[in-house]
């Protein structure tokens, strides 16, 4: 009888054994282990985990068939808590007791017996039911805590015995292959529920855009990829060159939209930490993979700021990149003649540069190989409109010189604080850059009045024209720059002390377009603005900071006859708080600057 029920527990691995296979081999039962293995209740298993709990316990009960989540509790032999439960269950000490029966219902109590009287109970199985019939049969089959009345006495028939197991072991298969089937069925529906939109629970996560319904949650679709491809287009234009490498790595389409031909027309970088050389390498090679080794759709580099940047970079640029207009490389203080010579050699069309700030650059020219390959003295320009130079300190005169020969179509040139330029270095600018409309020298302290005798030379193309700080720069200068340039539109003169009411006068009368003028610091009295009041009535920009001879009737008459002012700067002035309303009485849409705090 004992190999018989060891074969037959060997089949069933998954049951945990009972008690009368535990009553064979031990002649003696422990009636309070017995209770603590039916009531002693551990913490809640999952169905993946049942094969562990089965070894040490008997499986007493099914809880939740919900589709959230299937679990089931176990009962494990432990004997810790002997008092409390012998004296309540126990009916005697030394009987030979198996296991409790469990309580069913007449349905399966019937299915247990059919099962259990067939001629071969090991290979015959449960009828296959619906999910329906299933449902109905877990809760009609769970195990109830058994009372010590269900326990068998030793006097038991052995056919009995055996009709009581195959009973239980009928209702314990019919438990786990409900279980297997509920566990198909959830699956079954939430494999058809995948595509619909779900609830987010109140464990979901808001911020993350996850859904949680059961144990298969989802992620909920950004309102961000609600956009068409032309809107996304139109933001990440407006995003700098690294910000949009970053976009790149967030998922697949904004990959493919970053790179998208339209938003690589320039390339701007403004980081001083970053390796902007190894950067402009792997852009310069990306954007080329229709014509390899050059870039054709890039116009624009903005490099401003990128302290790492040095010649290297700027030779990735200038060979990958021939249909280059406009270069910034403001603070690059790393760059040398070398990389700016290249990048004008090989860029053909470039028109506009910007090297400020960088200290390095002495001069630019084009690349001795070039200029001996071109024959014809046209192939040996560099056909620059725009060109920085402000707070390259090591500039000087030799290298203004070659700028201006080889630079003859410019027409934007500012050498603002470049202190070693003279009027020798004017002089060549004046004599080569026909074409020049706006000049900058301010802070060139080397600059005379020759010089801005040189600069009347270029007529009525010169429309603008700063000489601030040039404390050399007097009434005579400025007379021949109003006297030839009738066209001129902008003129600062701030910090010249030696200009007076003689040149305001004569520039009044001989440049009546005027637009913004800037004597601040200079020698001017009331005089001089009743003239340039009368003269120049379309003035849009005035600046008399720190002109302490002005009085209140002369800013007054300016502003009763040049009612477009748009700024004007009155800072330092002695004015009283009357002078003051009356220019707010007739500059109602001016922006006035001043430093009385009585002014309001």
């Amino acid at each position: 009888m004992e190999s018989r029920y060891r074969r037959r527990h060997r089949r069933y691995r998954d049951i945990s054994p009972c008690r009368e296979c535990q009553e064979k081999i031990k002649q003696r039962t422990d009636w309070n282990g017995v209770m603590q293995d039916l009531f002693g209740i551990d913490s809640p298993q999952t169905v993946e985990s049942i094969h562990d709990s089965t070894s040490s316990g008997i499986v007493s009960d099914v809880v939740g068939y919900g589709p959230a989540q299937t679990q089931m509790s176990t009962f494990k032999g432990d004997n810790n808590n002997l008092h409390n439960t012998s004296h309540i269950y126990s009916t005697s000490s030394n009987g030979d007791h198996c296991c409790s029966d469990l309580q069913s219902q007449d349905s399966g109590n019937k299915t247990a017996s059919s099962w259990a009287s067939s001629p071969n109970p090991k290979a015959s199985t449960p009828t296959p039911m619906s999910v329906q019939q299933q449902y109905q049969l877990g809760h009609s089959h769970r195990l109830s805590p058994a009372s010590p009345m269900a326990y068998k006495s030793p006097s038991t028939p052995n056919h009995l015995h055996h009709h009581h197991h195959a009973e239980l072991r009928h209702q314990r298969d019919a438990q786990m292959e409900l279980l297997r089937s509920k566990m198909h069925y959830m699956d079954l529906q939430e494999a058809g529920n995948s595509n619909k939109p779900q609830r987010v629970t109140q464990h979901s996560s808001s911020s993350a855009g996850l859904v949680s319904k059961g144990k298969h949650p989802y992620t909920r679709p950004s309102p961000f990829e609600q956009l068409t491809d032309d809107i996304v287009l139109r933001v990440f234009s407006n995003l700098p060159t690294d910000h949009l490498c970053r976009c790149a790595r967030v998922c697949r389409r904004w990959y493919h939209l970053v790179w998208d031909p339209t938003l690589w027309t320039s390339i701007v970088i403004n980081n001083s930490i970053i390796d902007v050389d190894r950067a402009l390498k792997y852009l310069t090679r990306r954007l080329s993979y229709n014509t390899p080794k050059v870039c054709v759709i890039l116009e624009r580099v903005n490099l401003n700021g990128c302290e790492q940047l040095t010649d290297k970079g700027l030779h990735t640029v200038a060979k990958r990149c021939p249909e280059l207009r406009y270069l910034e490389v403001q603070g690059c203080t790393k760059l040398t003649n070398v990389g700016v010579f290249e990048a004008v050699s090989y860029c053909v069309n470039l028109e506009h540069l910007d090297v400020t700030g960088c200290t390095e650059i002495t001069c630019i020219r084009l690349m001795s190989g070039v200029m001996t390959e071109g024959s014809a003295a046209h192939l040996q320009l560099i056909y620059l409109r725009y060109l920085d130079m402000t707070d390259c300190v090591n500039l000087q005169d030799a290298g203004l010189s070659l700028i201006a020969a080889h630079c003859m179509q410019l027409q934007f040139l500012f050498l603002r604080r470049c202190s070693q330029i003279t009027d020798k270095g004017i002089q060549h600018v004046a004599n080569s850059c026909y074409c020049l409309r706006e000049l900058s020298i301010s802070d060139c302290r080397g600059v005379t009045d020759l010089g801005l005798r040189e600069l009347s030379k270029l007529g009525d193309n010169l429309r603008y024209l700063s000489v601030a700080k040039c404390d050399k720069v007097s009434d005579q200068g400025v007379k021949y720059i109003a006297k030839y340039c009738n066209k001129l539109r902008y003129l600062n003169v701030r910090g010249c002390e030696a200009v007076s009411d003689h040149s305001l006068d004569y520039l009044a009368r001989h440049c009546p377009r005027l637009r913004s003028l800037d004597i601040g610091k200079c020698d001017i009295t009331d005089e001089g603005l009743q003239v340039l009041a009368q003269c120049c009535p379309q003035l849009r920009k005035l600046s008399l900071k720190s002109c302490e001879n002005v009085t209140d009737q002369g800013v007054v008459l300016v502003a009763y006859h040049c009612r477009g002012l748009q700024q004007l700067n009155i800072q330092d002035c002695h004015l009283t708080p009357d002078a003051y309303r009356t220019i707010k009485k007739y500059l109602r849409r001016c922006l006035i600057e001043h430093t009385n705090p009585g002014f309001c």
